[in-house]
């Protein structure tokens, strides 16, 4: 009934901005949410957007969206959703999810890729060396900011032999240190 009504990105889009009011998320991760393509849910946020029921916001390369509370359909549609999960008609993404299986490291550090999709439980240095092999900017400082910089120098030192990798990765690493991300960790810790 729900896909009928709002098909499966605009459904995933609502349910992720309208189930917590206040919630701000990033184009990926609301993708992530509702299983479907960055660029999918891009074109609908757009939509959206451009409806008024969702208001973007910018930040360097982030398009951060969240619900707008002034938009009078705002309250109706999330009133809408909260009846689909409660009568179970809703599409998977809108039910809640098992709380038995914990959250995968990758998705709750919001890599871009599942660095650890062959296993779940994958000890932290193993998934710093694979998502440092990525070269991914992003990534890197990602994991900086959770692991500290330090750390993730150090597997970078002990996993990565070619010069030309260990090279990006370190110059990757100082612009870290000197945009000060680096003191999200001590700060979290």
């Amino acid at each position: 009934m729900a896909l009928a009504l709002f098909g499966k990105t605009r459904l995933a889009a609502l349910s992720a901005l309208l189930g917590e009011p206040g919630r701000t998320l990033h184009l990926r991760q609301i993708a992530r949410e509702g299983n479907v393509p960055a660029s999918a849910m891009a074109r609908e946020l757009d939509a959206l957007v451009a409806a008024g029921i969702v208001q973007e916001e910018r930040q360097a390369n982030l398009r951060l969206f969240r619900a707008n509370a002034a938009n009078p359909l705002t309250a109706p549609l999330r009133d809408l959703i909260g009846a689909m999960r409660s009568a179970g008609a809703a599409a998977p993404s809108l039910q809640a999810a098992p709380t038995a299986k914990a959250p995968r490291k990758s998705r709750q550090l919001a890599l871009s890729a599942p660095f650890d999709w062959s296993n779940p439980q994958i000890p932290d240095d193993a998934l710093i060396a694979k998502t440092v092999a990525s070269l991914r900017f992003e990534d890197v400082v990602r994991l900086c900011a959770h692991y500290g910089t330090d750390r993730v120098r150090a597997v970078v030192a002990s996993s990565v032999a070619d010069p030309l990798p260990r090279a990006i990765l370190d110059r990757q690493l100082r612009n870290i240190e000197a945009a000060g991300i680096s003191h999200l960790h001590e700060r979290a810790a």
